[in-house]
């Protein structure tokens, strides 16, 4: 092991540190099938206020510092349902949507049309093979599987001309229902067997590179009612990004979903604390004269 691999202050370190704990559970989070899957009950979300109010402080907070205008061309990557790109669109030149699922991609193109918006092209791509044609105003991501690879977050660097902007989870994310699955099935709870994503890691990796990103922090209780059903299928989806599940398994898990709280519906509560990060590139130029 070299000196750069064992000192914190180095992006090799970094590098080292995010492939070793996130190299179990990464691949099916990669996966087509896996998001189209999620694409039905995605935007479930969207009815939350404290959700909304981390959505429409990132965005804030990028108008008031300019990286959103009317002349910027954005990149969002792993843009899901677009929930930031519809967002976006009326605020910028132009928008190109990417992502892996198509299903997601399809609900993205319904909301653009109800919203008349024409000025966001739609890529079904995985970005580990992407190509962008030029480089972008500002590149965007949030919470995708994207960031655990710090190589594919050098290409989200590599592809902007000033602005990346990033939004992971920062520390938090309890969600009581999950944890009792995941004990249940797994022996473990979420936090410590899937080892998700986590804006330590970015920050650390692109302060070791020599940029200076801003941090701003959004903690939240995100709420969602479904029917018993719809909340079972989402927590196993959820499951099954860390690895398949059997039949019995399964049936444990309906046990316990259908088993919590009176009638058909169900409320579940996620604690949440995520961070929004912003690197402007153009610091990386500056010059005492």
């Amino acid at each position: 092991m070299t000196a750069n691999e064992i000192s914190p202050y180095s992006p090799a370190f970094w590098k080292k540190f995010s492939e070793k704990r996130l190299k179990k559970p990464g691949k099916r989070a990669m996966c087509p099938d896996c998001w189209d899957r999620a694409a039905s009950t995605y935007d479930d979300l969207e009815q939350c206020p404290d959700y909304m109010r981390q959505v429409e402080g990132v965005l804030d907070e990028l108008v008031s510092r300019g990286v959103l205008n009317n002349g910027a061309r954005v990149l969002d990557v792993g843009c899901g349902t677009g929930t930031y790109a519809v967002r976006m669109a009326p605020r910028v030149k132009e928008v190109v949507a990417l992502d892996v699922s198509k299903a997601m991609l399809e609900v993205l193109e319904k909301k653009a049309a109800q919203k008349s918006l024409d000025n966001i092209e739609v890529v079904q791509a995985d970005w580990r093979r992407y190509r962008p044609a030029g480089a972008f105003d500002l590149v965007f991501a949030s919470m995708t599987p994207i960031f655990r690879s710090l190589d594919l977050v050098d290409k989200l660097l590599d592809s902007s001309a000033r602005h990346v902007a990033l939004v992971s989870w920062a520390g938090v994310k309890e969600n009581q229902l999950l944890k009792r699955l995941f004990l249940e099935i797994f022996g473990h709870d979420p936090q410590s067997g899937e080892q998700r994503p986590d804006m330590l890691v970015l920050f650390n990796y692109l302060y070791t590179r020599g940029y200076a990103p801003d941090l701003r922090f959004f903690h939240g209780c995100w709420k969602r009612r479904r029917s018993k059903a719809r909340q079972l299928e989402n927590m196993l989806w959820q499951m099954e990004l860390y690895r398949p599940l059997s039949s019995g398994e399964k049936e444990r898990a309906r046990e316990i979903v259908f088993g919590t709280g009176e009638g058909d519906g169900i409320e579940v509560t996620t604690r949440v604390r995520t961070c929004l990060l912003v690197v402007d590139k153009s610091l990386l130029r500056h010059r005492c004269l």
